[in-house]
């Protein structure tokens, strides 16, 4: 492994806080909350389906959602296009994250600064990571690369409107059975600033 790359495979790694498998960012969608992004992810196939979310959303980690979402009764009621937008699904799945975790998530991020970010899969998923072989990584790394997208935002002049996480309306997310709520934290790094320290410091606008 160069220096030049940061890899990822297990969250209890360095950089283990990048995966959506990482216990430690919980999330809220619409009030409600959700353990991990891929608790967010797994429910969002299945728009039309708020039971399937519910019982996905009430997994315990994030192995288990995923096993729900996969399993032969839930598997024909995954959105049809899931294919064409689960890229769109998993980047605003990370954007919610960040605006949860601002600090924390933000940290991981730029401590990948101009380095590649890289998902190291266990499974031979050579989609979302990269799989060692011979010849090195191969794999086409989705994750990976949203990571870097959203991670060059973040560092980027003004990365004011990642404070602000609304659902692409092309992608008729549905949650819980209602539509997901716009979120707008912009005021909420200012309030915790009030007892203003370094780290607060670091991360205002």
């Amino acid at each position: 492994m160069g220096m030049d790359i940061v890899s990822f495979l297990k969250t209890n790694e360095a950089f283990g806080g990048l995966s959506n498998m990482s216990g430690e960012f919980p999330i809220a969608v619409n009030g409600v909350r959700v353990l991990t992004s891929e608790h967010l992810y797994q429910a969002l196939k299945f728009p039309d389906h708020p039971d399937v979310q519910k019982s996905i959303l009430s997994k315990p980690s994030p192995i288990h959602c995923k096993m729900a979402a996969k399993s032969k009764v839930n598997r024909e009621k995954v959105r049809k296009d899931w294919e064409e937008v689960q890229l769109e699904v998993m980047e605003f799945c990370l954007k919610v994250k960040l605006l949860w975790h601002w600090v924390k998530f933000g940290k991981l991020l730029r401590a990948a600064e101009g380095k590649e970010i890289v998902e190291i899969s266990s499974k031979r998923d050579t989609y979302w990571g990269k799989v060692k072989s011979d010849d090195g990584l191969l794999g086409e790394n989705h994750l990976g690369r949203l990571l870097m997208k959203l991670r060059d935002e973040l560092l980027g002049e003004c990365n004011e409107h990642l404070r602000i996480v609304s659902p692409p309306e092309h992608l008729n997310l549905r949650f819980l059975g209602e539509e997901i709520r716009v979120k707008d934290r912009r005021d909420h790094l200012r309030q915790v600033g009030t007892s203003t320290s370094a780290q607060v410091n670091e991360v205002r606008p």
